[in-house]
């Protein structure tokens, strides 16, 4: 359903489509229609903004990403004898361990991302019909969010793809208005999936390492979240023979496991 609402501002009519609406704005597609305009004087012509919103189907979203199907392993671009992106090497490889949440790694310091995360993932469980404690904290300088209820092993979808199109979807509604350097990570785990993930990680990464070795080919894995493609990237980061790439946008950001070593190529005579 669509709703329109007029204010002497964008903003003011966004705030009242909110209040009588009941949500947040990071809850709703806004469109606008009109923008305001003061008049001759400040009395002849002015005209308030108008807008149109919508309630975003957060499930629908939630559904589509994590179904998703994963695009077939193919040939990797040619790309320069480098290491990870930017975002992914050097120091912020260093934080893999952001997933480790021991007390001395939560900070005291809490940004309003970190509630404001945790509204939106409490409403999109309410809309999903999963009753669950969601339990914010600050970790390495990213918001993690532990979900808690009888229900909440059902969340992790197979191969944990249902919670990262929610990890996802957060992540995109909280930093919707962020920029690259000013975006905050989001990561939510349930019943310590995260943890034991990073382990089969671990094991996963070594493997296609020593595939790449073998082959001299490059490995495609399956898409990833930041937080673990991070991992993979660490793990590797020490192998000499073997150096790592992101390669995709979004939910089907993907690593790439290059091998330095480069097949001989023998002519003909």
């Amino acid at each position: 359903m669509i709703y329109e609402f007029t204010g002497k501002t964008v903003k003011e009519a966004v705030e009242k489509a909110c209040d009588e609406l009941g949500v947040e704005e990071a809850l709703l597609d806004v469109e606008v229609i009109e923008e305001s305009k003061s008049g001759f004087l400040g009395l002849v012509g002015q005209r308030d903004a108008r807008i149109k919103v919508r309630k975003r189907d957060l499930l629908k979203e939630i559904m589509e990403v994590s179904d998703r199907p994963h695009e077939p392993e193919h040939e990797a671009p040619s790309v320069p004898c480098c290491e990870c992106e930017p975002e992914e090497s050097s120091a912020a490889v260093q934080d893999a361990g952001v997933l480790e949440t021991e007390e001395s790694a939560v900070t005291e310091e809490a940004p309003a991302e970190l509630e404001q995360a945790r509204e939106i993932l409490v409403e999109i469980l309410a809309k999903m019909t999963i009753e669950a404690e969601v339990r914010p904290k600050m970790v390495d300088g990213a918001v993690y969010l532990e979900i808690i209820g009888d229900g909440s092993g059902l969340l992790i979808g197979k191969e944990g793809h249902t919670l990262n199109a929610l990890q996802y979807l957060v992540s995109k509604i909280v930093n919707k208005d962020a920029s690259t350097h000013g975006k905050i990570e989001i990561i939510i785990d349930t019943e310590n999936y995260r943890l034991r993930k990073m382990e089969r990680l671990k094991e996963k990464a070594l493997k296609m390492s020593q595939r790449a070795r073998k082959t001299l080919k490059p490995v495609w894995l399956e898409p990833m979240p930041p937080d673990e493609r991070r991992i993979v990237h660490m793990v590797l980061a020490s192998d000499r023979e073997v150096y790592t790439k992101s390669h995709g946008e979004g939910p089907m950001r993907r690593i790439v496991v290059y091998p330095r070593r480069v097949p001989n190529k023998r002519r003909g005579r």
